[in-house]
């Protein structure tokens, strides 16, 4: 079974030429409670981001000019510009049995309208995120912060290895996206790579790491 953490530290005062300015903030967790934290960040913007990570909303935010060091304070190490690193949609082949009912079975709009779908489906991998754009009459934006990815699985059917497909499926920290496939496209070895280096490289900014917490270690009831 596998938890995810994000280590505390701020022993850092500067990540790059980029100095770090310690917050205090009040903030609100989803059950409604204040919460009070202390956070080291470049700038209120990142502060915003590690809140809003842990599901907190901040209700006041403020630079704190004292000089003593906060022990144990969160520090957010800037993750640079935001690239595009891949972007495509899924293969029509996809459709391949839809188009085949439709010379035997179905109507041609059915299949028209499933090649209209397919289309209008786009995934964009950037350097800090993975964005799913669907829909043909309305739109549908969905995004996973790469830091949430704990892992991607690659998988290619017969019929994929002889059209050069292949489908990447990644299991997520993200509540509202648990698992994210991007189905049978080209060059999926290389996308899959470029998705995991992007994803270690947040997880190493971020300071998240997988915790392997063993099933008996975990109290379990009794009765």
């Amino acid at each position: 079974m596998a938890a995810e953490s994000e280590e505390e530290g701020g022993g850092e005062a500067a990540f790059g030429s980029m100095a770090l300015q310690r917050y205090n903030v009040e903030a609100v967790d989803s059950s409604g409670k204040s919460v009070r934290r202390s956070v080291q960040a470049a700038n209120v913007g990142d502060v915003e981001r590690l809140l809003a990570a842990e599901g907190l909303t901040i209700r006041a935010v403020a630079a704190d000019t004292s000089t003593d060091p906060a022990p144990d304070t969160p520090t957010v190490k800037p993750a640079g510009p935001e690239e595009v690193v891949w972007t495509g949609s899924p293969s029509q082949w996809l459709n391949f049995w839809w188009y085949v009912s439709c010379i035997l079975l179905i109507p041609i709009p059915i299949a028209i309208w499933k090649f209209l779908e397919l289309r209008a489906t786009d995934f964009t991998v950037t350097s800090q995120r993975i964005k799913l754009e669907s829909g043909v009459l309305s739109k549908t934006y969905d995004q996973v912060e790469l830091y949430r990815v704990k892992d991607t699985i690659l998988t290619r059917s017969l019929l994929q290895r002889i059209l050069g497909l292949g489908s990447i499926k990644m299991l997520t920290s993200d509540p509202s996206q648990p698992e994210l496939t991007i189905p049978s496209i080209p060059n999926s070895e290389n996308v899959r790579e470029m998705i995991r280096q992007n994803v270690e490289r947040m997880r190493r900014l971020r300071g998240v790491r997988e915790l392997d917490v063993a099933d008996d270690m975990l109290p379990h009831n009794h009765g």
